[in-house]
C-alpha cells in the first residue's frame, strides 16, 4: 500500500469518523426538535375553543415555551384558575374548570411537570405534562446514539495509533536499509544489492538506488577501461621512442643513415604520440561537459562550403582524392557549435584517410530529405566486418581491419559525443571491399 493511501486512512480515521458522529448527534438532535415542533396545533385549528380565552400571539407564547416539554408527552394546558384551555390527556376537556382533587389521582400514578408561563402582567397560565413514560425511557435512543458515537470515536483512535505505529515501522525500516546500503555504495561497495519492502513509493526508490548503484558499477569499469586503454595504446609509441633513443645513445646507430632513421622513426612516434593526447583531451572535455557552449544558428550551406574548402586541402597532403556534392537549400540555418561540428567532421574525414590507401576517393555530400538534412562521407576503402558496426563508435574500439593503425580507437567516440550534443543522429554502414558510409541527419524544424 503507497504511504499517501496510508496516510489518507489515517486522516480518515482521526477526521472523518468523529465528524461523522458530530454530524449524526446534530441531526438526531434536529429530528427530535422537528417533532416537537409539530407537536402543537396552530392557533387557527384550535381557535374554536380558545379565542374566548386567549389570543394568537399568546398561543404562539406558550407553543414557545412549552416546546421543550412536548417530546416527553401529553400536555393540557391551564389557566392560573384551572380553566382548561387545551388538553391532549383524556382526563381534562378544554373549556371546562378543573379542581386541584382532579389533578391529584394523575400524580400519584403518572410523573407530572409544572409550570408557569407569564403571557401578561395580570394572566399567568400554567400547564401540566403527564407523561406516556418514564424520562429515562425516553432518553435511552439519545444515549445509545451517543454511546455508539463514543465507541465509534475509539475504534477511530485505536485505528489511528495502529496506522500510524505500522505506517512508522515501515518507514523507519525502510529508510534504515536505505540509509545502510547509501553509506556502503558512498564507501564504494558497489556489490550490494538493495532490498527493501514496503510500500510503493519506498520499493520504487530502492529500484532508483539499485540502478544508480549499477551505473556506478558501469562508470567504474568504463573508467578501468579508459585508464587500461590509454595505457596501452600511449606505451607502444613511447616504447619506440625510448627504444630508439638508446640505440642513437649507446651508439646503436653509427653511421649517419641509422641515426637519421631513428630520428625521423622518433619523430614520427612522438607526432602519433601528440595526436593521441589531443585526441584524449578532446574526448575528456565533452565526457565532462567542459567543452559545452551556446549553440549559435548558423548558414548549414556557408558552413559545408568552408569546411569543403578546408577538407579538401587536408585529404590531397595526404595522397586522396576528395569529391563533394551539397544541394541544401541556402536559406537553411541550424543551431549549432562550429569548432565540435568541425572537429567531428575532420575525424570522419581523417578515419577515412587513414584506413584507405593512397588515391582512394573521399566523398562528402549533403541532401535534404523532407525535414532532415542528411550529411553523407563516405570512402571506397576495404570496408569493416559486420561485427565492428555495432560497436564502432565505442571508447577505444577499433575494428578489426584497424588494429595496427595509429590511434587510440577515440576519433569516432567524439563523433558520437558531438552529434548527440546537437540533437542529430549518425549511422554507418559497410560492404566489405567496397568501403564504408556515416550519414548525420539533422532535423530542419
Amino acid at each position: 500500500m503507497k504511504i499517501q493511501t496510508q496516510a489518507r486512512l489515517l486522516v480518515a480515521s482521526i477526521v472523518v469518523v468523529p465528524l461523522f458522529v458530530i454530524v449524526s448527534q446534530i441531526t438526531y438532535r434536529q429530528f427530535l426538535s422537528d417533532d416537537v415542533v409539530s407537536a402543537l396545533p396552530v392557533y387557527n385549528d384550535v381557535s374554536t375553543q380558545l379565542e374566548k380565552y386567549i389570543s394568537p400571539e399568546q398561543w404562539d407564547s406558550i407553543s414557545r415555551n412549552v416546546i421543550r416539554f412536548r417530546q416527553f408527552g401529553d400536555i393540557a394546558i391551564f389557566r392560573n384558575d384551572f380553566l382548561v384551555l387545551y388538553s391532549e390527556i383524556a382526563d381534562f376537556s378544554p373549556d371546562v374548570f378543573v379542581s386541584w382533587e382532579n389533578i391529584l389521582p394523575l400524580m400519584e400514578n403518572q410523573r407530572t411537570i409544572f409550570t408557569s408561563i407569564g403571557l401578561e402582567e395580570n394572566h399567568g397560565y400554567i400547564f401540566v405534562q403527564i407523561k406516556n413514560q418514564s424520562i429515562k425511557d425516553r432518553l435511552l435512543p439519545f444515549f445509545l446514539h451517543a454511546l455508539i458515537g463514543i465507541i465509534l470515536i475509539v475504534i477511530s483512535a485505536i485505528f489511528g495509533i495502529i496506522m500510524s505505529i505500522i505506517i512508522t515501522q515501515n518507514i523507519t525500516r525502510s529508510v534504515k536499509v536505505l540509509e545502510n546500503a547509501t553509506r556502503r555504495i558512498a564507501e564504494g561497495d558497489l556489490d550490494i544489492n538493495v532490498e527493501a519492502k514496503g510500500s510503493n513509493e519506498i520499493i520504487s526508490l530502492t529500484n532508483s538506488l539499485n540502478k544508480m548503484r549499477d551505473a556506478l558499477k558501469e562508470d567504474d569499469r568504463r573508467r578501468s577501461r579508459f585508464i587500461m586503454g590509454i595505457t596501452h595504446d600511449l606505451k607502444t609509441p613511447l616504447a619506440l621512442i625510448k627504444g630508439y633513443a638508446e640505440a642513437i645513445e649507446d651508439g646503436i646507430a653509427e653511421d649517419t643513415a641509422s641515426r637519421t632513421n631513428a630520428a625521423e622513426i622518433i619523430t614520427a612516434k612522438a607526432d602519433q604520440l601528440e595526436d593521441m593526447i589531443n585526441d584524449l583531451i578532446d574526448y575528456v572535455r565533452m565526457e565532462t561537459g567542459v567543452w559545452r557552449s551556446q549553440l549559435q544558428h548558423v548558414n548549414l550551406s556557408v558552413f559545408l562550403q568552408n569546411l569543403i574548402k578546408q577538407l579538401n586541402m587536408d585529404v590531397e597532403l595526404l595522397h586522396h582524392k576528395f569529391i563533394h556534392n551539397t544541394d541544401l537549400p541556402e536559406i537553411i540555418s541550424i543551431p549549432l557549435d562550429e569548432k565540435l561540428a568541425i572537429r567531428a567532421f575532420e575525424n570522419l574525414i581523417h578515419n577515412a584517410v587513414r584506413h584507405t590507401p593512397n588515391g582512394s576517393i573521399i566523398s562528402l555530400e549533403a541532401v535534404q530529405n523532407k525535414n532532415t538534412a542528411e550529411i553523407t562521407i563516405s570512402d571506397n576503402g576495404p570496408g569493416l566486418d559486420d561485427d565492428d558496426i555495432p560497436r564502432i563508435f565505442e571508447m577505444f574500439y577499433r575494428g578489426s581491419s584497424s588494429r595496427r593503425e595509429q590511434g587510440m580507437g577515440l576519433g569516432l567516440a567524439v563523433v558520437k559525443w558531438v552529434v548527440d550534443y546537437h540533437g542529430w543522429s549518425i549511422s554507418a554502414s559497410s560492404e566489405k571491399g567496397n568501403g564504408t558510409s556515416f550519414t548525420i541527419r539533422i532535423p530542419l524544424s
